[in-house]
């Protein structure tokens, strides 16, 4: 059916929304065979690019945040256009993370830019969300095995994030055991890892034992008036708030804090979340990208700014519809998609050179795709074919 939806688009006279989707469902295509470019045996690999640090040595399989995507991106596929092929490829990546899962109830390889290791932060969590949307996918199926996703999630969960991150004095989740560190977008991941749970065991104690009490951690951490108003602070260290501001990040906060709001009613989390929003569009340039981090006093990092991770700050943007944050999505979606290649991947960024000591000079790892931050634009492009109008 996904097949003849595309050719059918492009053998009839198209209206502007058609025309729409058929790029919508070639980027999709175009970005499945790519991902399929990139599986080894253990799952998805390649090198790693980011702000923080590269992974160019270590190239194989990472069971990091690249599942969230990928697998919440097939099981759009599969809702979009019924065919079974999609839920298939999402139930694969699945079983990736089932065999890559260690006796600590840890993942192989989770730690992105700073892999091989184990114990990344959010990344985590982000594959037990995968693991929770694919059980949950399944269970309505009627396919008996969701169980199986669902348990090693629980495992992650129970095993990692509560025995070794949860801190019952302070009421919320640290980003290391050794360091007093919290980081909200990191939380806001786990986060909606809890919701999932709890939704799916009907347990709510996942939810307001540990979910809505990081969640007002995450509002102590937004800013209130003047130019960064909305802003969430990237970390603190024990009490000290770490005055940085990344314009992805913040978007990362968003649907935790939207969810938090759909469970309890309590409007300081739509309002945190409409906040965040309207901070994000008041940095976004012209022509609909962000910078890379707005400090305290100002001044911006422009650059790298994020190509493919675009798809985590348009779903952020798009949830908030709802609380009457409109936006030009078109404007950052053709940046987006202007950086898709002739393989089907995605360019991770515009600007890798600009930071550079001497500046402005050309970077392989702009135009490099990389699974981890494709798999963003992976799960936004095949959202926006399941709410198209003309999907049909």
């Amino acid at each position: 059916m996904a097949v003849s939806t595309i050719n059918n688009l492009r053998f009839r006279k198209l209206n502007k929304a058609d025309q729409n989707l058929t790029i919508l469902f070639e980027a999709a295509y175009g970005m499945d065979n790519w991902l399929e470019s990139m599986r080894r045996p253990g799952g998805y690999s390649g090198p790693v690019v980011h702000w923080w640090d590269d992974s160019l040595i270590y190239q194989g399989p990472g069971l990091d945040w690249r599942y969230e995507g990928i697998i919440i991106g097939y099981l759009n596929l599969w809702m979009a256009t019924n065919d079974i092929r999609w839920l298939q490829k999402a139930q694969r990546a699945g079983d990736d993370l089932i065999n890559g899962q260690l006796p600590s109830g840890n993942f192989r390889n989770s730690r992105f830019e700073l892999n091989p290791g184990t114990g990344g932060t959010p990344h985590e969590a982000a594959c037990d969300l995968g693991l929770l949307r694919l059980a949950g996918t399944l269970r309505d199926f009627g396919d008996a095995s969701w169980q199986v996703y669902k348990n090693a999630a629980r495992w992650n969960l129970e095993d990692f994030h509560l025995k070794w991150l949860w801190s019952q004095y302070d009421q919320l989740f640290f980003d290391n055991p050794n360091n007093p560190s919290f980081v909200p977008n990191k939380a806001a991941t786990l986060i909606e890892a809890l919701f999932e749970m709890s939704r799916i065991c009907k347990d709510e104690s996942w939810v307001l034992i540990y979910a809505l009490p990081t969640l007002e951690a995450i509002i102590e951490h937004q800013v209130r008036g003047g130019i960064l108003d909305g802003a969430i602070f990237q970390n603190s260290i024990a009490d000290k708030k770490i005055e940085k501001f990344f314009p992805f990040y913040i978007a990362r906060c968003v649907p935790a804090l939207i969810q938090g709001y759909e469970w309890t009613k309590d409007s300081r989390f739509a309002e945190a979340a409409y906040q965040a929003g309207k901070f994000l569009l008041r940095w976004r340039y012209e022509d609909g990208s962000f910078p890379q981090v707005i400090y305290s006093d100002r001044r911006i990092s422009r650059y790298p700014q994020w190509v493919a991770g675009l798809g985590d700050i348009m779903h952020a943007l798009d949830s908030l519809s709802p609380l009457g944050v409109n936006y030009e999505r078109q404007l950052t979606l053709d940046f987006l998609l202007a950086g898709r290649k002739s393989d089907g991947g995605i360019r991770t960024a515009n600007g890798f050179g600009n930071v550079t000591p001497f500046g402005g000079q050309e970077d392989f790892r702009d135009d490099l795709s990389v699974c981890g931050w494709a798999d963003k634009a992976f799960r936004y492009l095949t959202g926006l074919i399941i709410s198209s109008p003309s999907k049909a």
